[in-house]
């Protein structure tokens, strides 16, 4: 089947770092069908480079060692784009193809869960680039006229998109009379709920990422979204993980898909050979002591794994200490190391089996935890509704508390986890959330939106497009002091886009170099 066809050959990282895409001028329609047309935007939700992650993302937001620090992150910082434009342009497709039917009405689901996952990765894009094509891009089939689009503004594109968003939320209906996509939906399988609570989730990010900026738009979807009880993410268990922390699921398309992207991104030491960072032990654990007295945070079991003397610990997020073991083996027992058998191995890794499950380990766009967090931010501050420190100290329990949820559940679902960690008790949690470093007190503004910022990033640290994006935004993130990164607010635009669209590249960057470009700041960042 065609529509299954695509969805198993998603982009994973390459050993040879090759070109990914070709120019988004040259992008075509992989199919002409609905069922077609609309996969190839689910197959491309989370289609992106890991490479990019571990070279510029985990470095940059302080949250993973990564001992080859000189990864030309340059290298990669186009493939976001060129893997965004074929998706514009099956999306653009696909509307147009929905008009032509005989019923078009009936196709309105259809529409509206495709401009969800359009958004997200729109979305995506303005936080990765800053100004971007939009309205005239992703039409190149039409004719040359379209071949060298010019930038939109990026709020112009925000507002679009989140309106949009409305539109979806508000327009997917359960009548009878909808065309049910559910076989040859590779995402949500047709569930209606869950792309309303996505639909939700990605207004409320934005709305809180844009309050700064853009007050009355946001104060507007706020009040509709939290004052107005609309669907979120919340409640999950173990048996609805991929319906409230959305994003691509290998295990769960039909057939399954197997991905070396997470494994590559870890074993491939001429990428990186990541470790656990002292920055985020820091937060983990309230002392450096290697048999694990001091840790407070469940989830450094699921994230980590001891070194090779079965001891905790951190490399210096800094880098002044290399490692020369290797953690993350390319063998076939599916099992790390056994203790003692890499001494050169002297930091403390990230969980084997985690790395290793190219079959049910997800890549994320927004979770469950994220919105908990998020919410607990608008309470707190008072945006878009009442300032409630009560409502607001409960949300960020909660985003903690589905955050480990989360993992534990992760793990026990993964066929790849041979070993499974136990979940924390109730007593257990009860101490985590009353740890004073995790303590919340709502009448300490300061000290209150400081631990929702770290809590976030905590759980963001697979998310790490998000993670960047609190980084910028919050600024309350933890940092070494001993550990400087460079200043990097945007991605550059690629540099075809200097050759093959150089009039409206020259508009949208001033003819700047990649590192000038680096520099600007995104619209929502202070």
């Amino acid at each position: 089947m065609l529509v299954l066809a695509m969805i198993t050959t998603g982009t994973a990282c390459k050993k040879g770092f090759e070109e990914l895409n070709t120019p988004y001028k040259e992008s075509s329609v992989a199919t002409v069908s609905i069922p077609g047309l609309y996969n190839g935007i689910a197959k491309a939700l989370t289609d992106e480079d890991n490479t990019l992650y571990v070279s510029l993302f985990y470095p940059i937001t302080n949250q993973q060692g990564v001992q080859n620090i000189q990864a030309p992150y340059l290298n990669y910082t186009s493939s976001l784009w060129n893997s965004y434009y074929p998706v514009l342009s099956n999306y653009k497709a696909l509307i147009k193809k929905i008009a032509e039917q005989s019923a078009p009405e009936s196709f309105n689901n259809v529409k509206y869960m495709a401009s969800i996952m359009m958004a997200s990765k729109t979305l995506h894009m303005l936080d990765y680039y800053g100004d971007i094509p939009y309205s005239k891009a992703g039409l190149a089939a039409t004719g040359a006229d379209y071949y060298r689009p010019a930038y939109d503004n990026e709020i112009d594109v925000y507002k679009n998109v989140l309106a949009d968003l409305k539109i979806a939320a508000d327009g997917i209906s359960n009548g009878a009379d909808q065309t049910n996509i559910s076989s040859s939906d590779s995402f949500l399988k047709n569930d209606l709920d869950a792309y309303r609570k996505l639909a939700n989730a990605l207004r409320l990010r934005y709305a809180v990422r844009l309050y700064g900026k853009e007050q009355a738009l946001a104060t507007e979807i706020l009040a509709d979204v939290v004052g107005g009880n609309k669907p979120l993410p919340n409640n999950q268990s173990a048996g609805s993980l991929d319906r409230n922390n959305f994003g691509f699921w290998p295990s769960l398309v039909t057939p399954n898909v197997v991905t070396e992207r997470q494994w590559y991104t870890f074993r491939e030491t001429s990428v990186s050979n990541m470790r656990m960072s002292s920055n985020v032990w820091g937060q983990m654990s309230s002392n450096n002591n290697t048999n694990g007295s001091g840790i407070f945070d469940p989830r450094v079991y699921v994230y980590f794994q001891t070194n090779d003397a079965d001891q905790w610990a951190a490399q210096p997020q800094n880098r002044s200490v290399s490692d020369g073991g290797t953690v993350y083996p390319n063998n076939d027992t599916k099992m790390r190391s056994p203790i003692g058998s890499q001494p050169n191995n002297k930091f403390s890794g990230f969980n084997y089996f985690m790395v290793y499950d190219e079959v049910y380990f997800p890549y994320l766009i927004i979770t469950e935890s994220d919105v908990h967090f998020l919410k607990a931010e608008v309470y707190q501050k008072g945006l878009g509704v009442a300032k409630n420190i009560g409502l607001a100290k409960t949300e960020y329990e909660a985003g903690i508390t589905s955050s480990v949820n989360f993992w534990y559940a992760y793990t026990q679902n993964s066929q790849r986890w041979l070993t499974k960690p136990v979940a924390p008790t109730a007593l257990q949690m009860t101490a985590f959330l009353n740890n004073p470093a995790v303590l919340y007190n709502g009448t300490n503004d300061a000290d209150a939106l400081k631990k929702i910022a770290v809590q976030a990033w905590l759980a963001t640290l697979f998310e790490p497009a998000e993670a960047w994006a609190i980084v910028r935004r919050t600024g309350l993130t933890p940092k070494d002091a001993t550990y400087t990164t460079p200043v990097i607010n945007k991605l550059p635009y690629p540099d075809d886009e200097s050759t093959n669209n150089n009039a409206n590249w020259q508009k949208a960057s001033g003819g700047s170099n990649p590192t000038v470009q680096m520099q600007s700041k995104v619209y929502w960042m202070p």
